[in-house]
């Protein structure tokens, strides 16, 4: 059997090409058009998994940059480090080690990784965020509650650090329809806000509050804007993995004491238009850019 950290690489990895696909080009433009007279670019990278927004941002800036990557789980930071080593070597840089750190060279770039591992929620531990320009963040803010959310809206705010942020959820169909599916997922979504130890987690409502956190902060410039995973019939092994977080979060509701009859004809029925590639899922996220004015 995998282990979790197995399951969760393996799921981050999956999920690639489809964060890929969904991100907003007006987003992702407008900041890089912030940064465009920068000769390097300082970023930290929240929750980072295995490197796959490095990855994907790295070539998206053609100067220099800087990244500090924070992840709490040490196995996931590892298979970071080796991602981004592989990716180096495609891509034609030369690759130095110097413990936690990585070094990239190509021609006139030059790419400097420090790996950290620690929580986010406690970032002014881990390093300086005024040293740093901007943070990314995908798919995490909508594990947070209110409270750790807004702390890191002021944490950002007054270290003067833009923030780019992707993927955060906000609803999802399934194609063909069901009667029973607008129940079930609202049901889903009453699990991803339930009350946890940390706090009730923000899910659906996570970039609403995100935009009224930052409407009452008068340096900041914003743009929100809609990025979809579109998962198609061919796409079984996604597919398996959101009927596996769907049933083991419905599950758990109605092991609180929520009612679960007709949740197991429900799924039978999804999972033989799965294996009969007749299933369509549409999962609706907002990709969010936010920058202090620019003094330069």
């Amino acid at each position: 059997m995998p282990t979790d950290t197995q399951f969760a690489t393996d799921w981050l990895e999956e999920r690639y090409r489809f964060d890929v696909a969904a991100r907003n080009p007006k987003v992702e433009a407008a900041c890089l058009q912030y940064f465009a007279q920068h000769p390097m670019v300082s970023i930290i990278d929240i929750g980072a998994g295995t490197g796959a927004n490095f990855i994907y941002l790295s070539e998206k800036f053609p100067q220099s940059q800087q990244w500090a990557l924070v992840e709490l789980n040490p196995n996931l930071l590892k298979r970071a480090r080796e991602r981004l080593k592989i990716w180096a070597a495609a891509k034609d840089y030369t690759v130095r080690e110097d413990g936690q750190n990585l070094d990239f060279r190509r021609n006139d770039q030059h790419i400097q990784v420090q790996l950290l591992q620690g929580s986010f929620l406690e970032l002014p531990r881990l390093l300086q965020p005024d040293q740093y320009q901007m943070v990314t963040a995908s798919a995490v803010f909508d594990l947070l509650c209110e409270q750790m959310l807004s702390d890191l809206v002021q944490t950002f705010h007054q270290n003067r650090l833009a923030l780019l942020t992707t993927l955060n959820y906000e609803s999802m169909a399934y194609l063909p329809a069901d009667a029973e599916d607008d129940h079930w997922i609202r049901l889903y979504e009453t699990h991803m806000q339930r009350e946890q130890d940390f706090g009730k987690a923000l899910g659906p409502r996570c970039s609403d509050f995100l935009e009224k956190e930052y409407a009452q902060l008068p340096t900041a410039q914003m743009l929100r804007a809609p990025s979809r995973w579109q998962i198609e019939p061919a796409d079984t092994f996604m597919h398996g993995h959101m009927l596996q977080f769907l049933e083991q979060s419905l599950l758990e509701m109605k092991s609180m004491g929520h009612s679960g009859k007709g949740l197991d004809a429900w799924l039978q029925r999804k999972k033989v238009q799965l294996q009969s590639q007749q299933l369509r899922l549409s999962v609706a996220h907002s990709d969010f850019f936010t920058a202090p004015v620019y003094e330069g």
